[in-house]
């Protein structure tokens, strides 16, 4: 097979990471981690879309997976439900992949476990996400009936010096101990043999098709700014930076409908000019008009109070 691109995948486990030194290492794409479950049920990645923006911003191609425990097709929906909703908004240019290979699968057997992985991936295409699947060489000879999958590309682990595996895969992960520049400690790397971005924009995939959130007028809203560190833009586009915003109030006259890039929009106005700016809760956040004199009149009462006790 033809090599198309080097890449890595990464989740929560590799922390911080520094991606300009990523693609300064050569490597060309990454497939983050979406999250899975635990004890507490389940959960979304942390790092998930600072990866996802981080990896953009450095030139990489970025899909998606996410690690199943799905024994029934209302548990692969409940799975997706919460990571459809992480997803909303991105646009990624590799799939997102069904990663299949937890033990606690092996018990249901070959045609059960097979149908509800082809059920999570038709769930995707449905969401116009372009989706494939991921799993080890055993565990598809032993556990999955990979014909009945062929239809979806296939991400293969197999560490050996050649992959074991005989049937088709369009990527392949070749160790899982490997050292990269920008990533502290090991991360998996991978060949992918296929350029899948002309078929998501052919088909309107993985946020193909569209140009920017969909957005609705808003009155009696503003824009608060709490943090030093918030970020405005020309555009619905983190690469497209104007500066940071000084603490204070601004006026929105638009928001998003939905996310865009897993993060609200809004358009605001600052000097003589409307911009662009994500919402952020650790450095701003939406607020009515009716909020904030609500606010300052407590603020004010509780003034006018301490005034009273000193005289």
């Amino acid at each position: 097979m033809t090599l198309f691109q080097n890449g890595i995948d990464v989740s929560r486990y590799q922390g911080a990471i520094d991606w300009k030194a990523v693609a300064a290492a050569g490597k060309q794409f990454v497939i983050v981690r979406l999250g899975s479950s635990n004890n507490s049920g389940l959960y979304a990645d942390p790092y998930f879309l600072q990866n996802v923006n981080g990896a953009h911003a450095a030139g990489l191609r970025v899909g998606a997976y996410y690690y199943t425990y799905a024994r029934t097709q209302s548990a692969v929906a409940n799975e997706l439900s919460l990571f459809l909703d992480v997803l909303e908004g991105l646009q990624l240019e590799y799939p997102v992949f069904v990663d299949v290979e937890d033990s606690s699968l092996t018990t249901l057997g070959r045609s059960q476990l097979t149908s509800l992985v082809q059920y999570a991936m038709d769930i995707l295409y449905q969401r116009r996400w372009y989706a494939g699947w991921y799993s080890y060489t055993n565990f598809i000879n032993n556990y999955l009936n990979p014909a009945q999958l062929a239809d979806y590309p296939l991400w293969l682990a197999d560490y050996r010096s050649q992959a074991g595996y005989t049937g088709a895969y369009d990527m392949w992960q070749y160790s899982s101990t490997g050292s990269v520049s920008g990533i502290a400690g090991a991360c998996d790397l991978n060949y992918s043999y296929t350029d899948f971005l002309p078929l998501l924009k052919a088909g309107n995939y993985n946020g193909y098709g569209t140009s920017g959130p969909d957005m609705e007028e808003v009155y009696g809203e503003q824009l608060v700014v709490f943090g030093p560190q918030t970020e405005y833009f020309y555009t619905a586009n983190f690469d497209d930076v104007v500066g940071y915003l000084p603490v204070g109030s601004y006026p929105v006259v638009q928001k998003s409908k939905e996310k865009y890039n897993g993060y609200e929009w809004v358009i605001f106005r600052y000097g003589n000019g409307e911009y662009w700016t994500a919402i952020l809760g650790d450095r701003n956040r939406l607020e009515t008009i009716s909020d904030c004199e609500s606010k300052l009149s407590e603020a004010q009462a509780k003034i006018d109070a301490a005034k009273a006790a000193l005289e």
